[in-house]
């Protein structure tokens, strides 16, 4: 299965998962997945995802590399320009990877709404986030065509 593939790709042990004080590394890939759904990469697509206090999540996901199960390490369908985009995208700190998911799924829910929108609902789960931070942020996913904002 590509979880597999995913945890390999980031180089993250599945025990390393299940310890409490790797939140961290969960959260990276929880991102890593909702960006290769939203790119429609299979089978990520078939995760559901819900906006939660730190982006979207993915209980099944969580269930899946939690799994005792061993699986193989099955690659998907990723062409290179998407592989080199994940690859970009990882590059980021966490907060970046909050906010940057975040945005895009708020966008993906409501296609019609511009930045500002996007802001004010991003601000519901995010106080934290300033206008510039924001900017910077949605310039960078802007400038990757394959992110369609």
């Amino acid at each position: 299965m590509s979880v597999a593939w995913l945890l390999e790709f980031l180089k993250l042990p599945r025990e390393e998962l299940k310890k409490d004080e790797n939140f961290l590394k969960r959260l990276r890939v929880q991102k890593s997945a909702y960006l290769l759904k939203y790119l429609g990469v299979q089978p990520f697509a078939m995760y559901d995802f819900s906006l939660y206090i730190h982006g979207p999540y993915s209980p099944d996901l969580a269930r899946e590399y939690y799994s005792e199960k061993s699986e193989g390490s099955q690659v998907p369908e990723i062409d290179n320009d998407t592989l080199e985009l994940l690859k970009w995208f990882m590059d980021h700190g966490d907060r970046w990877l909050e906010i940057a998911t975040s945005i895009l799924m708020i966008r993906e829910r409501y296609p019609e709404i511009g930045a500002e929108e996007i802001l004010s609902i991003l601000r519901l789960s995010k106080p934290w986030i300033t206008d510039s931070e924001f900017g910077e942020i949605l310039g960078e996913l802007r400038s990757k065509p394959q992110l369609k904002l």
